[in-house]
């Protein structure tokens, strides 16, 4: 699978291999950072630091920076939800101190303007499941063809025996929660056993799965599946199954095995999980954003994902997906 919007890069494949010293003569954009002779400064604004997908993401890029020679630092929302507005004040933070680069995942439409002024001020931005594009004030992104997504979640659960009746659980109806709920519809109307029933959203709040998923159960009682690409659709997801007994008619689509992926799919509450190999990710944003610090082209690659089911689980967990 390969990204078909303006993103630059993926989380699967190896890229050139940068050194301090390589670094140390290069001039950066607007000649900061590496080009003066000190480490490359970037700043990653972490949506959810407490949560361990985007915790591990973190870490993988902290270990990336220090084979690289560059100063990565990382802040975020405290609680746990995930802040936008907090996000957009740390992004704007990182320019006003002059990083050499920010990354983030931009949680919504006041993102495009904050990262413009940004790269207005000389700072290279990345962005993590972004739009990409001009428009997006990314200068590179690793972002999934969330039409490839809908296609691999839907074929997954087309490929079980039986007709399948879809909840659809969404961050929102608009952003990337559209790309992804238009991803899946597509993918749908392609297929003769799978159809939806309908769709809620919860803004990547876990604190709103549990009553969202049951607001779509109670509307919708012939569902048999519940699909969402959020993991923290998870602990609401399984405890609204469990309350109204249904488990073993319907089911959830994990988003991961964090938050109760795994043990939903040993349980049986869920019989599929979305994975994708996050610290190579994590690698590629901190290999993107410095590669175009130094006026170089960011390789496009492809992005990582699988549906698996239980008995796939622990040996893609083995080699590093989440």
């Amino acid at each position: 699978m390969t990204t078909k919007t303006a993103t630059r890069v993926a989380a699967a494949l190896t890229t050139p291999v940068f050194v301090l010293a390589a670094l140390a003569g290069c001039a950066g954009r607007d000649g900061g950072g590496a080009g003066g002779g000190s480490a490359m400064t970037i700043q990653f604004v972490n949506p959810l630091p407490s949560y361990p997908t985007w915790r591990r993401i973190g870490d993988c890029m902290g270990e990336e920076a220090d084979r690289l020679g560059v100063a990565l630092t990382q802040s975020g929302p405290t609680g746990q939800a995930l802040d936008a507005t907090a996000m957009i004040q740390q992004v704007r933070q990182a320019t006003a101190t002059k990083k050499d680069a920010v990354i983030t995942f931009p949680a919504g439409e006041g993102f495009a303007q904050v990262l413009k002024q940004a790269q207005a001020a000389g700072v290279v931005t990345g962005t993590v499941y972004g739009p990409g594009g001009e428009d997006s004030g990314s200068d590179f992104n690793i972002g999934p063809d969330w039409t490839d997504i809908g296609t691999t979640l839907v074929e997954a659960v087309a490929a079980l025996p039986g007709e399948h009746v879809l909840g659809l659980v969404a961050a929102a109806d608009t952003g990337l929660g559209k790309s992804w709920l238009d991803g899946v519809k597509t993918a749908v109307a392609k297929t003769d056993n799978v159809t939806i029933a309908g769709e809620v959203y919860t803004g990547d709040d876990a604190a709103k799965a549990l009553p969202q998923v049951n607001a779509l159960l109670t509307a919708h009682p012939d569902v048999t599946t519940i699909v969402t690409h959020m993991g923290t659709t998870t602990p609401g997801a399984v405890a609204a199954i469990k309350s109204r007994g249904l488990v073993g008619r319907t089911f959830l689509l994990a988003g991961g095995h964090d938050n109760g992926g795994s043990e939903a799919i040993e349980e049986g509450t869920a019989n599929l999980m979305l994975m994708q190999d996050v610290c190579s990710l994590g690698k590629q944003l901190v290999d993107g954003v410095v590669d175009v610090h130094n006026g170089k082209q960011a390789p496009e690659v492809p992005v990582k994902i699988r549906v698996v089911g239980k008995d796939q689980v622990r040996g893609l967990l083995d080699e590093g997906w989440v």
